[in-house]
């Protein structure tokens, strides 16, 4: 049994190497023939029959056949065959004219040119077809090769002859943007998507051309069309948000993650997301406000009128202490040079600190010329703050939603905690600003809420950091107990 099976094996063995060798002989031989055709076309045309179309048009056919050959030595040798072929073509079908009517070689050729599509919208085998394939053998042989210029030359050929082809515009999309050509990328992607392609990949591609482009109208209509065509990819829904994002549509992304939220409220992910939007709307309003109360602030007329008023006390006191030296040198002749001296640079200072006046009362007459100006900034800084508002309480609305839903959320958790922490902040800013008279009367009062936030802030905290030990939250505990002067805690997190 034991030679049978060896022997069995050994036939085997020899079988494989037989047909390798005769793989190799055939394929040997197969591309002598296609290379004696060209010869012989290239040949004949450069003869006494070069102004025959039939010529040319057999030369066109070896050159397609040599590219459709997908034999790496023969495209290596003719690169820009299909190139060729199609520039035979179009002399083939030059010559075949008479009277403006076209023969039957230019009928012919002019096949070659455009795939053919039956009733059932397959593509006819002969003709185009075959120019076709040819683009698309040459085209990926140089793409393997990262020649990715050619390859996109061919393939953007192989589109074009191939008018319902979804692959080669795929194809162009893809490796247009490979070889940094943008352009052609776009129009492959929306060929594409024209003759009814559906994979998402392909929005994408075009969906950052046109980002890239900051075209928001085409970017949107191009994500709408993609969710049509893969109505259950949930991720275009995302990017649909991600694009209204980036042109800083905070509005309508919230809008369209609501919807999705109202349908299915089970995904925690979704919910976090909406309010992270809400977070950020809170956000956005928040620094419009404070340009508002920034211009506000440089209207600001009672901080000048302060100014305003020191300053005529500092001139008073010059003039008080220059009259003061005048006096004592009618009294006391003896020291007039140091009186005359001394009342030199009073007079100086003096003369200083009016010309400071002078621009206080500059800037307060224009200030007061822009008190039309300061009312309407006030009057939009109430709606912002309401709004404001409603984007904070819904923020909190949907992270506390996701918290019961997921506890041991960590974006969640950490999240809320980044909120309390910063209204901690708020609030220890209103504390210092306080007057002594405000603080003895709401300090300690206003303190303890402070302090209160800023341990709601450590308890979001410490739980993501129970979840996910990443060193921000570390770093925000570390500082969080030092403020609160916890030190067994402290020492608790290796400090």
């Amino acid at each position: 049994m034991r030679k049978l099976t060896f022997a069995l094996f050994a036939v085997v063995m020899t079988s494989g190497a037989t047909f390798a060798q005769a793989d190799k002989l055939m394929q040997e031989a197969q591309r002598k023939a296609l290379l004696e055709a060209k010869k012989k076309a290239d040949e004949t045309a450069s003869k006494k029959d070069s102004l025959k179309a039939k010529t040319w048009l057999t030369r066109a056919e070896a050159y397609i056949d040599l590219a459709m050959s997908q034999d790496k030595e023969i495209i290596a040798q003719t690169p820009d065959a299909p190139h060729q072929a199609v520039s035979f073509l179009q002399k083939a079908i030059s010559l075949d004219v008479k009277e403006g009517k076209e023969g039957p070689v230019a009928a012919s050729a002019k096949k070659y040119l455009e795939v053919s599509y039956g009733k059932d919208g397959k593509p006819e085998a002969e003709g185009g077809y075959k120019l076709y394939n040819a683009f698309m053998s040459t085209g990926i042989a140089k793409y393997q090769d990262k020649d990715y210029a050619g390859a996109l030359k061919d393939l953007q050929w192989a589109s074009k002859v191939g008018t319902k082809d979804t692959t080669a515009a795929m194809y162009t999309g893809i490796i247009g943007q490979m070889a940094k050509n943008e352009d052609a990328a776009k129009e492959g992607y929306e060929k594409y998507i024209a003759l009814g392609g559906k994979d998402a990949g392909v929005y994408y591609g075009l969906i950052q051309i046109y980002k890239d482009r900051k075209d928001e109208a085409k970017a949107i209509e191009t994500i709408e069309k993609a969710i049509k065509a893969n109505p259950t990819n949930k991720d275009l829904v995302n990017e649909k948000i991600n694009i209204y994002l980036a042109f800083k549509k905070i509005d309508s992304a919230i809008e369209d993650l609501q919807k999705v939220v109202d349908k299915d409220a089970s995904n925690v992910q979704t919910v976090l997301n909406l309010a992270i939007l809400y977070d950020n709307k809170a956000e956005q309003i928040g620094g419009e406000i404070r340009e508002l109360k920034d211009k506000v602030a440089e209207f600001n007329t009672d901080d000048l009128k302060k100014k305003i008023a020191a300053k005529k006390d500092e001139v008073d006191a010059f003039d008080g202490e220059i009259k003061r030296l005048n006096d004592k040198l009618k009294k006391d002749p003896k020291s007039a040079a140091a009186t005359k001296k001394q009342i030199a640079d009073f007079i100086k200072q003096r003369d200083q600190k009016k010309v400071e006046l002078e621009a206080l009362n500059a800037d307060l007459a224009k200030a007061s010329a822009n008190a039309a100006t300061v009312a309407e900034l006030n009057a939009k800084i109430a709606p912002l703050e309401a709004a404001q508002k409603q984007a904070k309480a819904s923020a909190l609305a949907n992270y506390d939603k996701a918290l019961k839903a997921d506890p041991n959320n960590y974006d969640v958790n950490y999240n809320l905690g980044v909120i309390s922490f910063n209204e901690a902040v708020i609030l220890n800013k209103k504390v210092g600003d306080m007057s002594m008279d405000e603080y003895k009367k709401d300090g300690k009062a206003a303190e303890a809420v402070r302090d209160a936030k800023f341990k709601e802030a450590v308890g979001y905290f410490e739980k993501a950091y129970s979840i996910k030990k990443e060193d921000d939250v570390k770093e925000n505990l570390k500082n969080l107990y030092k403020l609160l002067k916890q030190e067994d805690k402290l020492k608790e997190l290796g400090e």
